[in-house]
């Protein structure tokens, strides 16, 4: 029975003694559909988590199978590179074409010395005539020279040369150490001759060793005999290790080549006795097996784990089942409705009313429990909405104050930003804190310029690769922008290896041709330790440095989003100038820097200069060292 009545009195919600029986009663109709419900679903729930289980495992394992698979290829094609790589050196230098005629015995020299420094892995190569007989050898680990009494005429590394194609020879080791291979390939005509080539095979290790197979898995390659012949674990190798009777080695070996069938992973043991996913692929020539070893339970420890949370999924989906059967046999019973309609009105803000509810279970209860909700509420909404309010504004004055300081904060890096592109840092920052960048307009004034770039770097950047060309580039401009930094230069010009530095603007700088002599010597005992380490590495590079002061026109140029900071004028090509002059080393300074730094710095004459730009020529002098050695703080 259900009644819903807003003006009863509290004393109708009290029950006895007799209401708390018959509340026991009937609340078995409940549990019975609650059982009911929690039987139908959860009986689907584990009917069909067993199925997808089983159908998720028989998936698992064709994907294991294909990746296994697909990892023996890769290791395979990656050896095949190797070997291919060089079967084209060999053949690119035994069938080069010629204008005419016959290969001479130094055009045939010159070409083996040209494939020993091409093929690393090549470790002797050897010309046998038509007869059979060795007539050049070139090796790294033995004197050159040719064995013409030496005769390999029956040898099959001359008769199946010989024959058409490429001859590939069994694995061998060479005074007990790493394992070979001997290539052999005729030159093409009547009568051929045959050059052979023997290959340390110790680069494959290199391979091998970096395919990843999992976090305890491995890649190895045997011969057609069984023979390990590259392994992660070197001392294998080197021991000649023997995995014929490996019952994976066995089945490859025994296998029609290039079976897809018999290629499939399988689960075998490994040399060390665990269990393990096995797949392998072939490299023909020269007739080599290339396998893949996971541990079982590594490659099966996703599947595992995928079990294990399908098994946890389906715990909490028949726990939630049970709470979901719950809520249905409640909504069954037809007291629900007067909780509804009574929620409703408390919704719609009526806090003075009551729920009455006569079912002798917890919805009863329930019952209670929202008028009881509803009389702290109505203690309470008096004063919420006044707290609500105030809070608010206090968060709308708060967030505008708020705002504002980040869009300060904000347009202030970006103007630092944009500034410490061409101005020192303490610079820049000055300029933004003080908020004035009226400094950077046009403007003329009379200052020092150093201009400076690299000996033979044009030359250097033709020939070396880019990343050596970056790399020292990398080198030399931190040494620049310390020197920059350290010295509180500004930059007008940078690109590539050369700068423009320039002092006594935007801020004064009284002693500004000396922070420029400075900051050139700096630059130049800095850059020393660098000329020694390129020098090291073949790289002839040096360093030259021009120095002028005069009058320019400096202020910032440019358009929005890229403003630079320059000057113009005639003292700014006059550095120029005597830069380009420079040797390596070397810091040409005019006269009248000299003049205004003549105490500090000991220099010696170079006689005059004609400058290009310049009708008159010009006096220029070669800063030697610094009488002191101050140096400013950092």
């Amino acid at each position: 029975m259900v009644a819903v009545d807003a003006e009863a009195p509290l004393s109708r919600l009290s029950s006895d003694s007799d209401g708390v029986a018959a509340r026991r009663r009937r609340g078995g109709l409940f549990r019975k559909y609650a059982a009911l419900f929690a039987c139908l679903v959860g009986g689907i729930l584990v009917t069909g988590g067993a199925l997808e289980g089983y159908l998720s495992f028989q998936d698992h394992q064709a994907h294991l199978v294909v990746i296994q698979q697909e990892r023996a290829k890769a290791a395979a094609a990656k050896i095949e590179g190797f070997i291919g790589e060089i079967e084209h050196q060999l053949t690119a230098t035994v069938r080069a074409p010629r204008l005419a005629g016959t290969m001479t015995p130094e055009q045939r020299r010159g070409d083996y010395l040209r494939l020993l420094r091409q093929a690393p892995a090549v470790l002797e190569v050897s010309y046998l005539d038509a007869n059979g007989r060795e007539q050049e050898r070139l090796s790294r680990i033995s004197m050159d020279g040719p064995r013409g009494d030496l005769d390999l005429s029956q040898d099959p590394r001359f008769l199946q040369a010989r024959r058409g194609g490429i001859y590939y020879s069994p694995v061998y080791f060479r005074n007990e150490s790493e394992p070979y291979l001997t290539v052999a390939l005729a030159d093409e005509g009547r009568d051929p001759g045959v050059t052979t080539a023997e290959i340390n095979l110790k680069l494959i290790w290199d391979i091998v060793s970096r395919i990843q197979v999992g976090r305890g898995g491995r890649a190895y390659v045997v011969d057609r005999d069984g023979q390990l012949i590259a392994d992660p674990d070197i001392s294998m190798v080197l021991r000649r290790t023997d995995v014929s009777m490996l019952p994976q080695v066995a089945v490859a070996r025994t296998a029609p080549a290039r079976s897809d069938e018999a290629r499939q992973a399988a689960v075998a043991r490994d040399s060390q006795g665990r269990q393990v996913l096995a797949a392998y692929d072939t490299i023909d020539p020269p007739g080599w097996i290339v396998f893949v070893e996971e541990p079982l339970a590594e490659a099966l420890a996703p599947l595992y784990g995928f079990l294990l949370r399908a098994l946890a999924l389906l715990v909490i989906a028949l726990g939630a089942t049970v709470v979901i059967s719950l809520a249905l046999a409640r909504r069954i019973v037809r007291p629900i409705r007067a909780l509804q309609a009574g929620a409703t009105r408390i919704a719609g803000g009526a806090l003075d009313q009551r729920i009455e509810v006569r079912t002798g279970d917890e919805l009863e209860d329930l019952a209670e429990q929202f008028n009881h909700m509803t009389s702290e509420l109505r203690t309470s909404y008096s004063t919420l909405e006044n707290r609500v309010e105030q809070r608010t504004r206090e968060l709308a004055e708060l967030n505008h104050t708020l705002e504002d300081r980040v869009r300060q904060q904000v347009d202030d890096l970006e103007r630092v930003g944009r500034l410490r592109r061409y101005l020192a840092p303490q610079l820049a920052d000055l300029i933004v804190s003080s908020g004035d960048e009226s400094m950077l307009k046009s403007h003329r004034r009379r200052i020092s310029v150093v201009f400076c770039d690299l000996r033979g770097f044009t030359s250097f950047s033709e020939a070396a690769e880019p990343e050596e060309v970056m790399e020292v580039l990398g080198e030399y401009h931190a040494v620049l922008g310390e020197a920059i930094r350290r010295y509180e230069g500004t930059i007008a010009y940078f690109q590539g290896d050369g700068v423009m530095v320039f002092f006594n603007d935007p801020l004064p700088q009284p002693d500004h041709a000396e922070g420029a002599v400075r900051m050139a010597v700096f630059l130049r005992e800095g850059v020393a330790g660098l000329v020694r380490a390129w020098r090291r590495r073949g790289h002839s590079l040096g360093l030259g440095i021009g120095v002028a002061v005069g009058y320019a026109t400096i202020g910032r140029i440019g358009f929005e989003e890229r403003y630079e900071y320059t000057a113009i004028g005639s003292v700014a090509n006059m550095a120029a100038r005597l830069c380009a002059e420079a040797a390596d080393g070397q810091i040409l300074i005019s006269e009248p820097v000299q003049g205004m730094v003549e105490e500090l710095v000991e220099t010696e004459q170079l006689g005059t200069l004609t400058l290009k730009g310049f009708q008159h020529p010009i006096p220029a002098l070669n800063v030697v060292t610094m009488r002191d050695a101050r140096r400013p703080a950092t």
